[in-house]
């Protein structure tokens, strides 16, 4: 059984028309076409609810927040240059090598499960920085770069787990298994970033490499990345645009507050020494201990990133999880 992946709250998001529109994959896919890309999350959502864990709807399911990041990247231009040619995703884009380990890197790990069919992925057009996956499907055996084979079977391992499920499971121990394949993802491939960063400004590449960190405090909590929960969180404090040099985090005149205080945070993850974020981070997995504590997930990272004299109630509540009282 496959779950068609049109719930009614997409008419409450802004990549719902693209959504709609999306073309159906067939025996192959081009991953540097944006709309395939957004199709090949089509394919895993619809796939991957065959049992009915993510609702009657598939409104539950954690690839939507990846559809949202995805749409995101893309409408703010983070996914190409102005020689990329149109509906296309640049080679050289660090979002968009980032994202491919998020999107195609489970893909294929889904095909390997027996999750989704078998489907050949085309490889780049052209010479590119980065190396990508290719063939499968009727071109034979997949050709998978060394740095992305370990994240490959983390998503298999993550795809065989997610069969085991059934209709009213607690989805919270699959969605910390989600969080850990999706850091091996990310960080599979420091080098190949450092690579393709030179394109952005320093606040861009910092604002990305922070954007990794925030994985260890997200996971941790188990964060929601369901549409339920990425329709009513989260979605307001991106910034619109591609960050420039001349940008001062957190007191950028065109952005809301809202966007300032999250800008200026994810910043400072990265601008932290390693010392300062093992110990930051130590502390907050302390605190995310109990399913009490991550269920208050949204006001504990704002007294965690945020402390002021308003959050002061839930900078105390946070000590007392930390503590364990």
């Amino acid at each position: 059984m496959t779950t068609v992946s049109t719930p009614s709250a997409l008419s409450k998001m802004e990549f719902g028309p693209t959504w709609l529109a999306l073309p159906t994959l067939g025996d192959s896919l081009d991953p540097f076409d944006f709309y395939q890309r957004m199709a090949a999350y089509k394919r895993l959502i619809d796939d991957s609810d065959a049992e009915g864990i993510f609702g009657a709807e598939n409104q539950l399911n954690f690839f939507w927040g990846y559809v949202v990041q995805l749409y995101w990247q893309w409408t703010t231009g983070r996914l190409t240059t102005p020689q990329t040619p149109p509906n296309r995703i640049d080679l050289d884009s660090m979002w968009g090598y980032g994202n491919y380990t998020l999107c195609i890197v489970p893909l294929v790990g889904a095909m390997r499960a027996g999750v989704t069919p078998q489907m050949q992925i085309l490889p780049p057009d052209q010479a590119g920085q980065a190396e990508y996956i290719s063939g499968g499907g009727k071109a034979g055996a997949f050709v998978i770069p060394q740095a992305m084979r370990g994240a490959v079977e983390a998503w298999e391992r993550f795809f065989h787990q997610l069969k085991t499920l059934h209709a009213g499971d607690d989805l919270e121990p699959l969605r910390f298994t989600l969080w850990e394949v999706h850091g091996e993802s990310l960080g599979a491939s420091t080098d190949t970033y450092d690579r393709l960063a030179s394109q952005y400004s320093k606040n861009e590449v910092d604002f990305f490499k922070g954007w990794i960190r925030m994985v260890d405090f997200l996971g941790s909590a188990a964060w929601r990345t369901d549409l339920e929960y990425m329709g009513a969180n989260g979605r307001d404090v991106l910034p619109l645009r591609l960050l420039t040099d001349a940008d001062i985090p957190g007191q950028t005149p065109d952005m809301t507050p809202a966007v300032n205080a999250n800008v200026s945070s994810v910043i400072g993850l990265t601008r932290q020494s390693q010392w300062r974020f093992n110990v930051n981070l130590w502390l907050w997995k302390r605190a995310m201990r109990t399913r009490q504590a991550r269920d208050e997930v949204l006001v504990m990272l704002d007294a965690t990133f945020a402390p002021s004299p308003e959050n002061a109630k839930e900078r105390r509540k946070l000590l007392w999880y930390m503590l364990g009282l």
